[in-house]
């Protein structure tokens, strides 16, 4: 650890970190050794002679001996609180490394709850399934076996499906007559007819959500905040699946200066449904919860599903063992017409749109979209962005930079997964998921690419993993999968398209500046320059010095945000 010297405040600077490599992250990828910091601005950013001015009378003095700074991290997708509300309350997957394991999970709490009447849970990968139930979901005679009696709701890691017992589907009225909303299926065995136990996407809207009280979500949001500090994090954008994300826990808590991040939250804008009264419903939800470090900024579509769901909206149809009629490829989920007129009506109001594409001909259908509201909107600073982009038609690339949409990635899925990437993405897709997720194509092309977790999708969102993922495309967190360290980058075991790998301060930057930019908040925070607020996080190596197989081990010690120390290592 650092040493620490404190000093008595006589005016002059607050705190002085000298002795280290500081990676600012500007345009030039300038590298200091100290840094002053005053009424939580950065006021110097130089070299450990010129500090000295500062030493005298700064309040706090910090030798780093030769330890790392960047700029605080910021993550472009997420779902607030993550996972803290399930892990707190509910039936919580998402450390289940196999079928047996989720079961046995799911009986011991519904054992361990018997008040409850109704199961939550959430976080089990479709990876440790089989056969049908692998692009079907589950089937319900898993959970009935468990729980004949009490309805049981759990959702996937990626939240696009919910697996129900019997007594749920009774509960909610769902039988094999009932028709789901455009976009949704519920799934039935091909033979019978009968229920299989899964809604997916739009269909999920049949099941009553889970209500939560105010003290519940405070008290999930304020781990949830603690824990992304211990990451390094002082950024986040606030993403809604199904309703929208905690706007009222983070106002209030910016009131009560209990915030200390940076939020932009989105409401999702949904298909189907009467444009003006949403449009209307999100400025509401701007004007009443936006103040200094919480603002309402993004409107969120899903324009398709998921891959592993067979909804993702493909250019050629799926792989025929995914068990789908040989000309399948999945829907777009919005009338196109549509989709382009709450593009632009968003716009129209100044907000962004952020938009769920997996799929290359969704990503298509989104850029059409977006370029056809670009010329009925006013000229703007829009920054929409498409995140996700598992598949992307090569030609399509170059169009982001002509319309100035913004790439919202998450390199921690850039790998060969092992249990998912060959039971699940080469099982639907065949040779083509050689190719998802392009990540240097973006950047060379001059892309605004900006990195996420998609928390509690990726369930350990650390960004130094992603980093590491970007950098090598290859598998991380080897010893969660009870496999040897990697070593050698070049380890076939899990690399994917090894001609898609990116520069180590490139991937800082999407971590950083680009996130801050998707943020709107690149004029405050996402680089270390004078006149910036004090975000920055201290790190126990040199990210510069160490193997990219080992960009993982490096540890957070220390992170500020607006210059007040809020997460320290042990």
């Amino acid at each position: 650890m650092e040493s620490n010297l404190k000093k008595k405040q006589t005016g002059g600077v607050d705190i002085v970190f000298y002795n280290g490599i500081i990676y600012t992250a500007d345009h030039k990828d300038t590298v200091v050794e100290a840094l002053a910091v005053k009424n939580g601005l950065i006021i110097f950013a130089g070299s450990n002679e010129d500090i000295k001015q500062y030493l005298r009378a700064a309040g706090e003095v910090v030798d780093l001996r030769g330890k790392m700074i960047l700029p605080g991290f910021i993550d472009s997708h997420l779902h607030a609180p993550g996972r803290a509300l399930t892990d707190l309350y509910n039936i919580s997957l998402y450390e289940a490394q196999s079928l047996e394991s989720i079961l046995s999970q799911i009986e011991a709490f519904i054992q361990n709850n018997p008040g409850l009447e109704i199961y939550y849970g959430e976080g089990f990968s479709l990876g440790h399934f089989s056969g049908e139930e692998v692009s079907r979901g589950p089937r319900k005679e898993h959970l009935d076996r468990i729980c004949p009696d009490k309805p049981v709701v759990i959702y996937s890691s990626d939240c696009h499906l919910a697996w129900l017992n019997s007594a749920a589907l009774k509960t909610f009225n769902i039988n094999k007559l009932t028709s789901g909303q455009p976009g949704g299926v519920i799934e039935k065995d091909p033979l019978t007819g009968e229920l299989w136990g899964t809604l997916k996407e739009t269909a999920m809207r049949l099941i009553p959500e889970q209500v939560f009280s105010k003290g519940q979500m405070k008290d999930a949001v304020l781990e949830f905040q603690t824990y992304l500090h211990s990451l390094g994090y002082t950024g986040i954008l606030s993403v809604s699946i199904a309703s929208a994300p905690p706007l009222e826990t983070f106002y209030v808590l910016e009131q009560h200066k209990e915030l200390k991040l940076h939020v932009s939250s989105t409401i999702t804008i949904e298909p189907g449904v009467e444009l003006s009264g949403q449009i209307d419903l999100l400025n509401e939800m701007r004007n009443k919860y936006s103040s200094k470090y919480h603002n309402v900024t993004t409107a969120k579509f899903f324009a398709d599903g998921v891959v592993e769901g067979a909804t993702a909206y493909l250019l050629e149809p799926y792989n025929p063992a995914a068990g789908k009629d040989l000309n399948y490829r999945g829907e777009l989920l919005w009338d196109f017409e549509q989709l382009a007129k709450a593009i632009s009506m968003v716009n129209g109001i100044g907000l962004q749109a952020h938009i769920h594409s997996i799929g290359d001909a969704s990503t298509k259908a989104v850029l059409d979209a977006i370029e056809k509201a670009a010329a009925v909107s006013l000229p703007g600073d829009y920054r929409n962005t498409i995140t996700h982009l598992q598949l992307v038609d090569p030609d399509d690339i170059k169009r982001f930079k002509t319309l100035k949409v913004i790439a919202s990635v998450q390199p921690y899925w850039h790998c060969k997964e092992p249990g998912w990437w060959d039971v699940v993405d080469y099982h639907m897709l065949g040779d083509r998921a050689e190719h998802e997720y392009p990540l240097k194509s973006f950047f060379e092309a001059g892309i605004t690419v900006a990195s996420s977790s998609d928390h509690p999708v990726t369930p350990v969102p650390n960004p130094l993993r992603a980093i590491r993922a970007g950098v090598t495309r290859n598998l991380t967190a080897e010893e969660s999968y009870g496999l040897p360290p990697l070593g050698d980058i070049d380890d076939v075991r899990g690399l994917l398209n090894n001609n898609e790998r990116v520069s180590l301060t490139e991937m800082i930057k999407s971590f950083t500046i680009n996130g801050a930019y998707a943020l709107f908040r690149n004029k405050v925070t996402g680089s270390l320059k004078p006149g910036k607020q004090a975000d920055l996080v201290i790190l126990d190596q040199n990210l510069f010095s160490v193997a990219p197989s080992e960009i993982e081990e490096v540890r957070v010690l220390k992170t500020y945000f607006n210059g007040e120390l809020v997460y320290a290592r042990d």
